[in-house]
């Protein structure tokens, strides 16, 4: 089960290279987790067509919190590791289509993944 709350980490992985740069980061995996939670349905299971209003505000809530260099590189960490323990059963092509499907506008078109090193990520 903690996998699957942490699958939800990987819809951030298309929000997190927005923002100014600062040099304190203060974003926790808990934090990352817990307002992906709901999109975990979304991204495990086919049947589910729409990420719904829940994940969709944990999106945006957490892209509103990803304000510095350091919080979108420890996003990337989290999803990553969740990513990871989610497996097989994650659909990466819905993780990338959640921003696009909640309305919400990412101003770059790089998506990361597996291998990404998130110590690039700006």
């Amino acid at each position: 089960m903690a996998g699957l709350m942490k699958l939800g980490c990987l819809v951030f992985v298309f929000v997190i290279a927005a923002g100014p740069i600062t040099a304190k980061a203060a974003l926790s995996c808990g934090e990352v987790n817990s307002n992906l939670k709901p999109c975990t349905g979304y991204l495990t299971n086919g049947g589910i067509t729409s990420p719904g209003p829940q994940c969709c505000n944990g999106v945006r809530k957490l892209n509103g919190m990803v304000l510095t260099t350091l919080d979108r590189r420890q996003a990337c960490r989290c999803i990553k590791n969740a990513a990871r323990n989610v497996g097989p059963g994650l659909n990466a092509d819905r993780a990338a289509g959640i921003p696009r499907r909640c309305g919400i506008k990412i101003p770059y078109s790089t998506q990361i993944r597996f291998n990404t090193k998130c110590n690039t990520v700006r």
